[in-house]
């Protein structure tokens, strides 16, 4: 418990700065994590890694990020065809892996997306974002260590209990919803601000459990042992990829609502 703490604190002092930040920072942060995330992604098939496969799909990655919506479409198209040839002309990846590959980079790339919308609008809506998916977290594994009795999904994690599930989106609810009427009033409706608290944390949860279903495909614990205590960057990160996602996907909404009501006007 010590060094998971010790760890944890170690991680947030690091990523905090540069998500509050923004610009530079952040972005050298995004590129760690991507490169670090590229080589976990492969490694936990297990057997010898690519160091070949690792660099493409890191600079996949950063294509995506980079590249202006318009191009986004083309990019995963190209990325996709081009994970068909590596698999038809080399034995570099299966076809089995080649669908985990293109989901979990695609789940990658959309996240990132998602920060660089966020941050068109405020760096506070990834505070907000943040509060809801680790608030979740938190409470989660308080909720579930001291009343936990009954198994969520015991298949995929059996240590994961309902009480901790409700308790996780009590906590990760409440907290970004406190959050976004104190910094966050006069950006949205108040509608999308308990929209967003209150389906944020169940995000985060389903984003916690598809990881832990990928772990369970390929029978390892975590996705890799760079945080003592807390395994690699993708089980740090899995829960906050869905919520950046779900978020990402709910400004375009209101963004796409705001351009129709102005239009019809």
């Amino acid at each position: 418990m010590k060094q998971r703490f010790i760890t944890g604190l170690i991680i947030a002092l690091v990523a905090i700065p540069p998500l509050v930040l923004g610009g530079i920072p952040l972005l050298l942060l995004v590129f760690a994590v991507s490169a670090l995330a590229s080589y976990e992604i492969l490694a936990v098939r297990g057997g010898k890694i690519s160091w070949g496969l690792v660099t493409f799909l890191f600079l996949s990655t950063l294509v995506m990020y980079l590249v202006p919506i318009d191009f986004y479409i083309p990019a995963i198209i190209a990325f996709l065809i081009v994970l068909f040839v590596i698999h038809i002309f080399t034995k570099e990846i299966s076809i089995e892996d080649l669908s985990y590959v293109f989901v979990m980079t695609m789940i990658l790339t959309l996240a990132v997306k998602g920060i660089i919308h966020i941050y068109d609008y405020n760096g506070f809506l990834m505070i907000y974002v943040a509060l809801a998916c680790f608030g979740c977290d938190i409470g989660a594994y308080f909720f579930g260590v001291y009343f936990g009795k009954h198994k969520l999904i015991e298949r995929i994690s059996p240590k994961k209990t309902w009480e901790g599930a409700i308790g996780g989106w009590l906590v990760g609810a409440a907290a970004s919803y406190i959050f976004a009427n104190l910094y966050l009033s006069n950006m949205f409706e108040p509608s999308v601000i308990i929209f967003s608290s209150l389906t944020l944390p169940i995000i985060s949860q389903i984003g916690d459990l598809s990881f832990s279903a990928v772990k369970r495909q390929y029978h390892v614990k975590d996705f890799g042992s760079i945080f003592p205590g807390h395994g690699g960057v993708l089980d740090r990160v899995d829960s906050l990829l869905f919520c950046l996602m779900f978020f990402h996907a709910i400004l375009l909404f209101v963004e796409m609502q705001n351009f129709y009501t102005l239009f019809l006007r």
